[in-house]
């Protein structure tokens, strides 16, 4: 749980406790609704606290329960993201939001059901006592016979379900049981609608008190609905995988096309494969530009579906370290390409017999944090690992613009990857260096860290490799910027980067305004996260802002 803290920011805290104070509020007047009202001194006086709590937790209940499902209504939130509800709400951190949300679920179900369990033993002895009294259920009765009973238990068999698959470490063993234990969501929603149908409470008068909760819960099921059909019509238009590259590391490349989609650079969108699974749908940034005639993804074989898909594909992983150059594993007809930006793919390796390409289906595009790079004149680009991607598509349109005399408010990019071994570093390793050898109007700068611990024969091919080789570049990458080894220093780096903006050597000619925004782009694992956000906040100063953005899906 603290290490879960350590990456909150002063976004998160603010909302948490507005969040946690929101709630209190909604606890108080669910209790008091019940407390102070004179027609319900029939419960009140038996049950008391057992009941006001149980009152309290539902009311909670019913506000997180309809709006669980708004987090993942990602076209809604792909227009709240270009709106001022952005600066009041972290939209970006909407998987957060919908974590958040979750435990909030259980929390106040948990509390809910303790109410209720104690009613129920109440009401069971009150009815013993006096079985023409106002109870007229036996425990048993309360617990497995009555709809809120028999709803009650059915929920939380589901949130036992879906809590235990949930978690990350379940995640990473098996999505496919997250995936479809998630989905019972509709059915403990489904059951949460028809709680409060049986009248298990009523006034003194006998008439019926219990919440109409389903009037509260269908407005966001309905939004939601909405949404999925927005989404399944849109993913079922024309689209074609044209090419599937298999490049070092187990990694492969989507070149997919669909005249019916438009995107941005740093958008991500959802990629479904039939062939693979019919139901599921995972999340890829798109590493191609808007100006090419395609889009792309590049996928890491780590799971039980990117290795299928590699599999399908006959792309299957290599050993780390495995192959010096990308092959292309499947080829579809597609028309000759008439952009400038070109790419080495390596040699094709022609389509076997009876090998079909598999029908692939994409829903977005949607918003993420590196949207908005082109709002900003100096950019840091920091990827770990396959988290480069998104910076991908970012340079390649950095490149077209640039090459092309189109408007670019963007000036100076520092690009920094930070990959684990030498076979990663391929990746992109051609569309780097036809970028870095013909960028014209902006300033672009490659920085590569490798943290692979190497073994004292590598170490001595590479000293024997940049001895023979007099070209000035890297030995390693083909790169004019040579391949620094270990863990980018980023304390330093910012200094250094704000030392050089306010004595002006780092950008020549510029206005010098009062404060100076460096917009710092991550995508990569939390604990990095961390450690860049931190540096950003300490390196803020003299003038010199770093604002620190991080990927989320």
């Amino acid at each position: 749980m603290a290490k879960a803290f350590e990456t909150w920011t002063g976004r998160r805290y603010a909302f948490f406790i507005t969040w946690f104070v929101l709630h209190v509020i909604l606890f108080i007047f669910g209790v008091l609704r019940v407390k102070l009202d004179k027609n319900l001194i029939n419960l009140n006086e038996p049950l008391n606290y057992s009941l006001w709590i149980a009152r309290g937790g539902g009311m909670c209940l019913i506000w997180d329960c309809s709006i669980i499902l708004l987090p993942v209504c990602r076209n809604i939130l792909r227009i709240l993201r270009v709106s001022f509800i952005n600066k009041l709400i972290p939209i970006d951190e909407n998987i957060w939001f919908h974590k958040i949300t979750a435990y909030s679920i259980l929390f106040c179900t948990v509390v809910h059901s303790i109410g209720h369990y104690v009613n129920f033993y109440k009401m069971d002895k009150l009815y013993r006592l006096d079985p023409n009294g106002p109870f007229k259920l036996t425990n048993a009765e309360l617990l497995y016979k009555s709809p809120a009973g028999i709803t009650g238990h059915i929920m939380l068999l589901c949130m036992v379900l879906m809590y235990t698959t949930a978690k990350q470490s379940q995640r990473n063993k098996s999505f496919e049981a997250f995936w479809y234990t998630h989905h019972l969501a509709f059915v403990m929603l489904g059951a949460l609608m028809f709680h409060g149908i049986g009248c298990i409470v009523r006034d003194k008068d006998g008439k019926c008190r219990g919440y109409e909760s389903y009037q509260y819960l269908a407005v966001g099921y309905v939004l939601y609905i909405i949404e999925r059909c927005i989404r399944a019509y849109r993913a079922r238009l024309d689209t074609r995988l044209v090419k599937a590259i298999q490049h070092p590391a187990g990694v492969i490349e989507l070149q997919i096309q669909k005249p019916s989609f438009s995107y941005k650079p740093g958008q991500y969108m959802f990629v479904n494969v039939p062939d693979v699974s019919d139901y599921q749908w995972h999340p890829f940034t798109i590493t191609s530009s808007p100006f090419e005639d395609y889009v792309s993804v590049h996928i890491r074989q780590v799971g039980d579906w990117t290795r299928a898909l590699g599999h399908r594909l006959g792309c299957e992983k290599e050993e780390r370290g495995g192959g010096d150059r990308p092959r292309q594993a499947a080829v579809g007809a597609r028309p000759e390409k008439k952009t400038e930006l070109v790419d080495d793919r390596g040699e094709e390796i022609r389509i076997r017999a009876g090998f079909s390409m598999p029908r692939v289906q994409i829903d977005g595009p949607f918003g993420a944090p590196t949207e908005d790079v082109f709002d900003h004149e100096i950019v840091v680009l920091v990827g770990s690992g396959i988290g480069v991607t998104p910076f991908a598509s970012i340079l390649r349109d950095i490149w077209y613009r640039a090459n092309n005399n189109m408007p670019l408010k963007t000036r100076r990019v520092e690009f920094y990857w930070v990959c684990r071994d030498l076979a990663s570093l391929k990746w992109f390793q051609s569309l780097l260096s036809t970028i870095e050898q013909s960028m014209l109007n902006v300033k672009l700068q490659i920085h590569i860290y490798c943290t692979a611990v190497m073994k004292q024969d590598q170490h001595h091919n590479i000293a024997l490799q940049m001895s023979d080789d007099f070209s000035g570049m890297d030995t390693i990458t083909g790169l004019r910027a040579l391949t620094n080894f270990g863990r980018p220093n980023f304390g330093a780096i910012f200094s250094e980067l704000r030392q050089g903006i306010t004595n002006g050597t780092y950008l020549p000619g510029a206005t010098q305004e009062l404060v100076v925004d460096v917009a710092v782009f991550f995508c990569g694992p939390g604990a990095m996260a961390k450690s860049l956000r931190k540096e950003s906040l300490l390196q803020s100063k003299n003038g010199v802002n770093f604002s620190f953005r991080k990927e989320h899906f």
